[in-house]
């Protein structure tokens, strides 16, 4: 169900788009700033973000969330985590976002950052042991809060 998104696919960019579009506005609304930037992207600058995709794809062959992930030589940073709205609280994202630890290194920092006041995402991270660490505050009174964890080993998992 969780497989590599081809961003040389055009359909599968727009799908790819329209999902984070759903799902970023629903964001943009939980934390009161609509300025967020994937509600800026387009298919050019998703291909060349130099992040690596994987979606879900649901029982009829439909993107119904993705995750995005970038690995340096230091730390995996979690980039994108989208769900479409009507698939909300189906374990989706508990999915993508095990999936995207198992492509860490063990022993590499894996980080991740979120609106602050984005509690869907706050109980997601810290339920799989994310710690709290740098907030920066991204416009007046919209802060983002950097979460952190180390990547298990593979007998841990």
């Amino acid at each position: 169900m969780i497989r590599k998104i081809d961003l040389t696919d055009h359909h599968q960019v727009l799908d790819l788009l329209f999902l984070q579009q759903l799902s970023y506005r629903v964001e943009a609304e939980l934390i009161g700033f609509k300025e967020i930037p994937p509600l800026w992207d387009s298919p050019k600058t998703l291909r060349e973000s130099g992040e690596c995709f994987f979606g879900y794809y649901d029982e009829d062959n439909k993107l119904t969330g993705a995750v995005s992930v970038k690995q340096g030589p230091k730390e995996m940073t979690l980039c994108r985590m989208m769900v479409h709205p009507d698939a909300f609280r189906q374990g989706i994202a508990t999915q993508l976002l095990q999936y995207a630890e198992s492509l860490a290194v063990p022993g590499l920092m894996i980080r991740v950052s979120t609106g602050t006041n984005n509690e869907p995402a706050v109980r997601l991270y810290t339920k799989f042991g994310y710690e709290p660490g740098q907030v920066m505050e991204v416009a007046p009174g919209i802060t983002l809060t950097v979460y952190h964890k180390t990547a298990p080993s593979p007998l841990t998992r």
